[in-house]
């Protein structure tokens, strides 16, 4: 397997040989909509870690709202976030974010409930993102050691997605959970 070098771009050959996830559904506003941005995700790992690469499309770039923040506080920032069903119970979920300005978020989900977060998990793990002029891309890298799964020789999660993109007020998901139905992981 090919190194990255974590800084936010994918311009690293093991980025090109990826296979990019790109069909997202609105959540908000318009329940099953296309989405108004095109985005992009890929997943690469290590004996170490699991990377994740991210390209999101902005037909204006001027309008990514992506301030500067304290960890975990990114609701006013474009972001996008990873959620992890280590133990594919349907019940459980780590949570990985970062936003256009680099700001990571983590947290926890203890109940098949996506607003019921532990907001007090923080990991050791890093990201980097990039605005440039077709919007931005972002790498995070996360170590095995930081997440709690079943030792299997064959590893099965689950896994959800999630862009939020403030400026239009639209949250995007690969697997939209609808609005009048409970569950999460």
């Amino acid at each position: 397997r090919q190194a990255i070098r974590l800084d936010g771009r994918l311009d690293d050959d093991a980025w090109r040989a990826a296979r990019w996830i790109s069909d997202f559904v609105q959540k908000e506003p318009n329940e099953g909509a296309e989405p108004t941005e095109r985005t992009e995700v890929a997943f690469l790992y290590n004996d170490e870690a699991l990377y994740v690469g991210v390209r999101a499309y902005s037909n204006d770039p001027a309008t990514i709202q992506a301030p500067l923040s304290r960890r975990d506080n990114t609701v006013q920032a474009e972001h996008l976030w990873i959620s992890l069903d280590t133990h594919l119970d349907r019940r459980t979920a780590y949570s990985f974010g970062v936003t256009a300005s680099g700001v990571r978020m983590d947290f926890y989900h203890p109940t098949d409930n996506e607003f019921n977060i532990d907001t007090r998990f923080d990991p050791v793990w890093e990201a980097k993102a990039v605005v440039d002029s077709l919007g931005w891309t972002a790498e995070m890298r996360i170590p095995f050691s930081q997440l709690r799964f079943t030792a299997r020789e064959r590893q099965v999660w689950g896994l959800n997605i999630d862009r939020w993109v403030p400026s239009r007020r639209e949250d995007i998901f690969w697997i939209p959970v609808p609005k009048n139905e409970t569950g999460w992981s």
